[in-house]
């Protein structure tokens, strides 16, 4: 499989504009932690990652230099590159900008030659996405002996001349793409006074904990977030971002305690208060998203606190929803509020006619709506309809996706539904998948083994092929290896085939 090339450019993340909305599928709040409204990592499609290297000052001094060794990089020409920057310091040793250069050569071989990587399984085995295994799942990690010695070039860079910071910023990315944590934390310690001259910075520097994260490295991500954080004691909005990060990887509790710490700040950005409503509301925290969003709507006079207040009559079947959805649609402007009157446009209607298991459905399933408002509309669902499968399933499906396992397990229990077969075996699938998260592996199989025959082949494949994982960790390598035979050999495979090849080739 060719791995992707990638250039990583980063922006200013502090874009404190969220009136600018577009319409979002899903998580769509923003997040500068991820790609989203207010935070651009953006890869471009030259051949290296040079350029996060390289300061637009570095080039001024030695255009000559760089540009020219640059070139032989990107056309891999490294021996080329090389040769050229020997030439150059055969005549000046002391010649930053080509020893750095030489650094870059020994990155973008690594890089593009056989740098060990990182394969993705979480997101590989999610049963919530069903694209195939492609080079994205895969991320380079630079070996440590080649990061060794770039890092003895650029050092020798900083001992010629101290002031580049562009350097000290490329050492950072070095560490952080080798999973040198403890040098990366080192060198952020020693930066801190230039790191805090501004408070962007902490949203730039984060970007280091990122890369860790991405490469597998959870709690050393999260270790280099808090060293950064600690440079910024009243910045509300690194803690925001710590506290998404923890939402994303399922550990609501530590979520909950940065998003109380976000807004003990005195000061706190949009950003911040929009994602700290938008996680409170996912997670089911609807009374803690509606103070926030009030305090972020009295700060800068916006009516988002009014459209939530509505969504939250409405899933509380207070009738006086309408016309509080009434009068927020009477003041809002779509260039401002377009997914918020969306989705009041969708619910008026239900304050003159009934509002019935098919209409709940429909919106329920909605996934333009974005998840922490479509939370209320299955909070609806399953206040109204008491003595129907459907609501609770669709929101034991939610918080699967959203991994809160535990709640998924409470939910998820269908034996007594009357339901399709199609609807039968995804919501078998999610509650199997829930309980293998959870732990509970016995239970997980019994959900497993009843969809080995299942019409999905999709769900058949993700049921075998997690079974098989099961039978494998119980010590039954036999039952396992049957399975795993049966997924890789499927006639219309999917990404569980792949997977599946992958471990009976160990």
């Amino acid at each position: 499989m060719q791995r992707v090339q990638t250039t990583w450019i980063y922006f200013n993340s502090r874009l404190f504009s969220p009136i600018k909305r577009e319409t979002r599928a899903g998580f769509g709040f923003p997040f500068r932690g991820r790609k989203g409204l207010t935070h651009f990592a953006v890869k471009a499609f030259l051949a290296s990652v040079i350029f996060l290297l390289l300061s637009f000052n570095a080039l001024i001094a030695q255009q000559t230099i760089v540009a020219t060794a640059t070139d032989y990089i990107t056309h891999n020409q490294f021996a080329r590159a090389d040769r050229y920057l020997d030439s150059i310091l055969r005549l000046n040793p002391k010649t930053v900008d080509a020893i750095m250069m030489k650094g870059n050569v020994l990155l973008n071989q690594a890089w593009n030659n056989g740098a060990k990587s990182h394969f993705n399984t979480e997101k590989a085995e999610s049963i919530f996405d069903s694209s195939e295994i492609d080079a994205s799942f895969f991320i380079p990690i630079i070996p440590l002996d080649t990061s060794i010695k770039i890092d003895r070039y650029w050092n020798r860079c900083l001992e010629i001349d101290p002031t580049r910071i562009d350097i000290k910023k490329g050492l950072c990315s070095l560490y952080s793409l080798s999973l040198r944590t403890a040098e990366l934390e080192r060198l952020l310690i020693q930066m801190q006074g230039m790191i805090t001259e501004n408070e962007d910075n902490a949203f730039q520097y984060a970007e280091y904990a990122r890369n860790l994260k991405i490469r597998g490295r959870f709690d050393d991500a999260m270790q280099v977030y808090a060293l950064i954080a600690g440079m910024f004691p009243d910045l509300a909005g690194i803690r925001c971002d710590m506290a998404n990060e923890y939402f994303y990887a399922g550990d609501f509790n530590k979520a909950l305690a940065f998003l109380d710490s976000t807004l003990s700040k005195k000061e706190v950005d949009q950003t911040s208060f929009i994602n700290a409503a938008a996680v409170y509301s996912t997670m089911g925290y609807y009374d803690q998203a509606y103070n926030t969003f009030k305090r972020y709507s009295e700060k800068d006079t916006l009516i988002e606190a009014d459209f939530y207040k509505g969504l939250m009559m409405f899933a509380n079947m207070d009738s006086g929803f309408y016309n509080q959805l009434r009068q927020f649609l009477d003041l809002a402007k779509a260039q401002s509020y377009y997914d918020e009157m969306q989705v009041a446009e969708k619910l008026l209607p239900y304050g003159r006619a009934p509002f019935t298991l098919d209409d709940f459905e429909a919106l329920a399933a909605n996934t333009k709506i974005a998840r922490y408002y479509r939370v209320l509309i299955l909070q609806r669902g399953v206040r109204q309809f008491k003595h129907e499968c459907l609501p609770l399933l669709m929101l034991g499906s939610f918080d699967c996706s959203i991994k809160n396992f535990s709640a998924a397990v409470q939910l998820l229990q269908g034996e007594d539904c009357k339901l399709i077969t199609e609807q039968e075996e995804q919501w078998g699938l999610n509650a199997g998948y829930a309980y293998y998260k959870k732990g509970e592996k016995p239970e997980a199989l019994v959900h497993f083994e009843l969809l080995f025959n299942a019409q999905n082949n999709f769900i058949q494949q993700a049921a075998k092929y997690f079974a098989a994982k099961i039978n494998w960790d119980a010590g039954k390598k036999e039952d396992a290896k049957m399975l795993f035979a049966k997924v890789a050999s499927a006639k219309t495979p999917t990404k569980y085939s792949w997977l599946s090849k992958g471990f009976l080739s160990r």
